[in-house]
């Protein structure tokens, strides 16, 4: 999974070094343990589904985003975040950007955030009953 956060940060803008010794990959290693603790406690699996691969990779993500942000770490300016798309209709193809004209750069982050770490109804087609 580790590969595969670092190709989403990647794609944000946001350069991890692959150093065992970074700070940033201990930070990621510790986001990933506690993104699959808390996907596993809410299925009540031992391990991540295939089908839940990618909302946990965008939780690790929002995690570690938020961590370095609440650090001070991470400068919110240099991110990418135009055009975050916020609804897509098929047809007759209607796409609407969660871009408002007063939005700062830093409310847009705080939005982002919020969709990687998603919504827990994801998990429910996954979820087993424990006796």
């Amino acid at each position: 999974m580790l590969e595969d956060v670092k190709v989403r940060l990647k794609s944000l803008g946001v350069t991890v070094s692959n150093e065992p010794s970074n700070p940033d990959e201990i930070m990621l290693e510790f986001c990933i343990i506690k993104v699959t603790n808390h996907i596993n406690n809410q299925t009540n699996l031992s391990e991540i589904p295939q089908g839940l691969h990618e909302i946990a990779v965008d939780m690790v993500v929002g995690e570690f985003l938020n961590a370095k942000k609440s650090m001070g770490s991470l400068d919110v300016e240099t991110l990418n975040l135009e055009a975050v798309v916020k609804q897509i209709q098929e047809g007759d193809t209607n796409t609407v950007f969660a871009i408002e004209a007063n939005s700062t750069p830093e409310a847009q982050f705080n939005a982002f955030i919020a969709y990687l770490q998603h919504n827990e109804v994801d998990f429910a087609r996954y979820r087993v009953m424990l006796w």
